[in-house]
């Protein structure tokens, strides 16, 4: 508790820039990565609290309550299996980025959907994706990131070890908001590359945030981020997904992209009605392969809600990005 104390005093102490006085002085910042805690950033050191040996095994209050109140059926996956989440230095699901042959890697950028919440790292989208480029593909997702995190990992990636094999964009929810806080240094110019951040995202943050003329001003910015990308990558191979809204279980949803569909021997008509009338064979399927292990909310009667992906449409989504990559084939 004292610790923490004192980090919150060293943190407020720490000189904030004053944008009125020489400004020239401040027309060509340093970029940050921006992620679940880089310990070189004194702003997010928040992750060591949660981790051993750079090991978490619950990212959020939602996967610890569902797995310790245990109500789910008895054919949880996650009864037996436990997750482990290993961070690198600068705060991400990855190897350490100087190990890396980046010219030989591809990377995929997200938000937790990437970055694989509730499931373990060998059945993230990045590692099915690995499996069928037999490459390495670099997970880069931050869980609550919006699409001006993902693009700010994007340019701080090619800046620092220049631009990668192929980029994999799994863009997030257009309305997220990201609110950078502070931008620190001290009198020796350290810390001069940290922007000091927090991510909004609506059903967690006040409506306040997201009025409409923040919601106008984010879809110009995120138009202006998806051409710019185009632009740098023009002669690089990638593929993106415009937002996680792209699957889907029904086949008459024509709107989605992703069909998943049901395991063999389970037709349509098995599945008409509700949750407590669904034969075992697919609530098992669905909970241990659609949902991922971080359920917000389970009853026998309405079933399961609220999770991220689980490893049937992360394998689905892999496949996607593969089948509308461009600028070239990615073997």
């Amino acid at each position: 508790m004292i610790l923490d104390f004192v980090k919150f005093i060293n943190t407020a102490m720490r000189k904030r820039i004053d944008w009125f006085v020489e400004e020239q002085d401040y027309r060509d910042l340093g970029m940050t990565w921006m992620s679940q805690g880089n310990r070189g950033n004194f702003t997010e050191r928040w992750l060591d609290k949660f981790t051993k040996n750079g090991v978490c095994h619950f990212m959020n209050d939602d996967e610890r309550r569902i797995y310790n109140q245990a109500k789910l059926p008895n054919y949880w996956r996650f009864y037996q299996e436990l997750i482990e989440y290993r961070f690198n230095s600068d705060g991400f699901r990855a190897p350490e980025f100087d190990t890396i042959d980046w010219k030989n890697s591809y990377v995929i950028l997200g938000c937790s959907h990437v970055f694989g919440i509730g499931n373990p790292y060998q059945d993230t989208i990045g590692e099915f994706l690995s499996k069928e480029l037999s490459a390495p593909v670099i997970n880069l997702g931050v869980y609550g990131a919006g699409f001006e995190v993902i693009y700010n990992n994007f340019l701080k990636q090619i800046r620092t070890y220049g631009k990668a094999k192929g980029y994999f964009f799994h863009w997030s929810y257009p309305n997220r908001k990201i609110n950078v806080l502070n931008y620190f240094y001290d009198d020796d110019n350290n810390y001069k590359d940290y922007w000091d951040r927090r991510d909004e995202v609506p059903g967690t943050t006040s409506a306040k945030e997201f009025s409409d003329e923040y919601l106008n001003n984010q879809m110009y910015k995120r138009n202006i981020i998806f051409h710019s990308v185009r632009e740098i990558l023009k002669d690089t191979y990638y593929s993106e997904v415009k937002e996680p809204r792209t699957w889907t279980i029904h086949e008459d949803k024509k709107d989605c992209a992703i069909t998943v569909k049901l395991p063999e021997g389970i037709d349509k008509g098995h599945v008409d009605g509700t949750w407590i009338d669904y034969p075992d064979e697919y609530k098992s399927w669905y909970i241990n392969e659609v949902c991922a292990r971080d359920i917000v909310k389970y009853n026998k009667y309405d079933g399961p809600k609220g999770s991220h992906f689980g490893r049937e449409v992360n394998k689905l989504l892999a496949k996607y990005f593969i089948s509308e990559g461009v600028n070239g084939n990615h073997k």
